[in-house]
């Protein structure tokens, strides 16, 4: 067996092995640490990986020196697909969403009282995206850091994102079985919608991951996702339907998301001679 697919069974085991014990544990007790702690179960296992199989290679690419197109497209695409299917549902639905200031007391609870929403955005968006970018490093230095290089360059870039993608989201089923992650909605549309989304969306990740040379673009479009979703638009939403339209089960994000996937292909593609994720030697 190759060093690449020996080191592969080790990432993945270790894994989700150790990931489904935390998850465990969350779902029976639903406390906070052993969520904070799930989400680094990746980057950790990543990182000693990185040291055993490939040491000095560089492979988790965490670097900064990126082209500002890609930091850009790291933020603008999530605003995107998620503000915009939002918006449409909110619009289908006729939303009686009160509009943002009733989101400081939504998400602060009490310490919210009396905030003006736009205030609250604006004041709390770079805190919040640091706080994000913490936890969503932790699983990015794992999936798109050591993980996709290695699977590119043993299975070449189609069967990688599709490796990728699919252990991710198999990653969070426990969660969503257990009813503690994205369980407002029918638990088998549930299931097969986030599956779809989560496919859909690691084609983005990886290309981004791909055609930067860093894995600091994928933290950058994760830390932008969950923020958007989980801090500013679920807690704008009031109607149940709404996951139905719009996040991470919503059709209309599925849609939105698969055609800016489609266009990532056409382009990667085209610039397939200069990706520089393969830091592996041939």
């Amino acid at each position: 067996m190759s060093k690449e697919k020996k080191s592969l069974l080790v990432f993945y085991g270790i894994t989700l092995t150790v990931s489904l014990i935390f998850e465990l544990l969350y779902i029976f007790t639903q406390s906070d640490l052993f969520v904070s702690i799930l989400m680094w179960i990746p980057g950790i296992t990543g990182i000693v990986c990185s040291k055993v199989f490939f040491k000095n290679q560089g492979i988790l690419g965490f670097k900064f020196k990126i082209k500002p197109l890609y930091i850009i497209l790291s933020i603008v695409i999530p605003v995107i697909y998620l503000v915009l299917t939002y918006t449409l549902a909110w619009v289908v639905l006729k939303d009686p969403t009160t509009g943002t200031g009733t989101l400081p007391k939504t998400v602060l609870g009490e310490l919210g009282e009396g905030i003006p929403g736009g205030i609250y955005i604006a004041v709390s968006f770079i805190p919040f995206l640091i706080f994000s970018a913490l936890s969503a490093a932790g699983e990015e230095l794992g999936w798109r850091g050591f993980a996709y290089p290695v699977l590119e360059k043993v299975f070449g870039p189609v069967k990688a994102v599709l490796i990728n993608g699919f252990i991710w989201a198999l990653w969070h089923l426990p969660l969503i079985l257990g009813k503690v992650y994205q369980s407002n909605v029918n638990i088998v549309y549930g299931i097969v919608s986030f599956i779809v989304l989560v496919m859909l969306v690691t084609v983005i990740y990886c290309w981004l991951r791909s055609v930067s040379g860093s894995v600091i673009t994928a933290i950058l479009l994760h830390a932008v996702h969950n923020e958007l979703d989980q801090l500013y638009l679920q807690p704008l939403s009031s109607n149940e339907k709404v996951p139905y339209f719009a996040g991470e089960q919503g059709i209309f994000t599925i849609a939105v998301v698969a055609i800016i996937a489609v266009l990532a292909i056409i382009v990667w593609k085209k610039n397939k001679h200069s990706r520089n994720t393969s830091v592996l030697p041939d």
